[in-house]
C-alpha cells in the first residue's frame, strides 16, 4: 500500500521521474516489454504453483494431513498473476490512448512497476514455499525442516 501511495504522489507532485519525457526507459518499457518480461515471470511461478500443488497432494497422501490453506494460497497467487498479466495488457493497450500528458504518463508507468513488484514478490514467496517443502521421510516421521 505504501509502494502505491509513494508511486501515486510522485505522479501527482513530480510527473517527470515517471513520464515518457522524464524517463525514456519507462517509456520503452511500458510497451510489449513489460509483457515479455511478465509473461516470463508468470510461466515460471506457474510451474512453481503447479509444482506446489503436486508436492502438497504427496504430502497429504504421505502424512494424512490437509493443506487447505497452503493450497488456498497457491492458487490465489496463481489467478493473482494471471490477474495481473490482464491488467497488464490492459495497461499496455490503453496507455498510449490516455495517457496525454506527464501526470498520466507517470501514473500509467507507476503501475507498470507495481505489477512487476507484485509479480516478482509472488515468485519469490511461491518458490520459497517450494523449497520449504520437507521430503518424504521427514514429512513421514512429522519433523519439520
Amino acid at each position: 500500500m505504501t509502494m502505491i501511495l509513494g508511486l501515486a504522489a510522485i505522479s501527482y507532485c513530480r510527473p517527470e521521474w515517471f513520464s515518457d519525457l522524464g524517463n525514456p526507459s519507462l517509456k520503452g518499457f511500458v510497451e510489449t516489454q513489460l509483457l515479455s518480461v511478465l509473461g516470463v515471470i508468470v510461466t515460471i511461478t506457474l510451474a512453481s504453483a503447479a509444482s506446489l500443488h503436486l508436492e502438497l497432494n504427496r504430502l497429504e497422501d504421505d502424512t494424512g494431513e490437509g493443506f487447505s490453506e497452503a493450497r488456498w494460497a497457491t492458487k490465489a497467487y496463481a489467478y493473482l498473476l494471471i490477474a495481473l498479466f490482464g491488467v497488464a495488457m490492459a495497461l499496455v493497450v490503453a496507455k498510449p490512448l490516455l495517457a496525454t500528458d506527464a501526470h498520466w504518463q507517470a501514473a500509467f508507468n507507476g503501475a507498470s512497476i507495481i505489477i512487476i513488484a507484485l509479480n516478482g514478490m509472488a515468485l519469490i514467496d511461491l518458490t520459497s514455499a517450494v523449497f520449504a517443502i520437507p521430503s518424504k521421510r521427514k514429512a513421514a516421521s512429522g519433523q519439520s525442516t
